[in-house]
């Protein structure tokens, strides 16, 4: 397979817009190519798209607040409350919604931005009140030298089917491929490898949390 890496933007492989349904990114759908990198299995997604095996593991979500509200902020009741999210990513306010411990959601207030660090800006200047996002996107921030943001000691939520993969259109035969070469490097010991390195290299940014292998 000759593998070719294309830089973008996410909402071309995956897009949502406050108040409507998510919908797959023009990039993927016209074929500007064949798969995008690293996103997760969702109810929403695999409607649209087809999914290769998972190389990480799905991580759980969760609220996020300044640095010393996380004990005063209610997780259990967002009525009147600005939240962020980041666009197209799998924590998303559909995921959030199917949250049934969760209520006050119908007079929530949405808010997107299109990365974890745009969310805590917003947070900062008093835009938003919390983040919803994976523990994973959020670990730069909440495990800095002098984080500015906690996770709030409550339950998390799934927001996935499935860890992080490759997603294609439903018509491509790319996923087949990959699964077999994936298969190969998970046999062969040098996934596990892999893994361990990413972990040394990038540990500082977020746990690299491989799947079995």
């Amino acid at each position: 397979m000759d593998c070719r890496i294309v830089w973008d933007k996410y909402s071309n492989c995956w897009d949502s817009t406050p108040g409507q349904p998510s919908h797959g990114g023009q990039g993927l759908l016209g074929q500007w190519y064949d798969a995008c990198s690293g996103w997760y299995t969702t109810i929403d997604r695999i409607q649209v798209f087809s999914f290769a095996l998972p190389f990480l593991k799905a991580p759980m979500s969760n609220f996020f607040v300044l640095k010393g509200q996380g004990s005063s902020f209610s997780s259990r009741n967002m009525a009147g409350k600005k939240i962020g999210f980041v666009d197209g990513w799998a924590s998303d306010e559909k995921c959030l919604n199917r949250w049934t411990d969760v209520v006050g959601q119908d007079t929530m207030q949405v808010v997107h931005g299109p990365t974890p660090t745009d969310l805590v800006a917003k947070l900062q200047n008093g835009e938003i009140a919390a983040i919803f996002a994976t523990i994973s996107d959020m670990e730069p921030h909440t495990g800095a030298t002098n984080p500015v943001v906690e996770r709030v000691p409550s339950a998390s939520f799934s927001c996935m089917i499935a860890g992080s993969a490759m997603m294609t259109r439903k018509d491509s035969d790319f996923n087949s491929k990959w699964n077999v070469g994936f298969n190969k490097l998970v046999s062969s010991g040098k996934f596990k490898k892999l893994c361990a390195a990413g972990q040394q290299t990038h540990g500082s940014r977020g746990n690299v949390d491989c799947v079995d292998g």
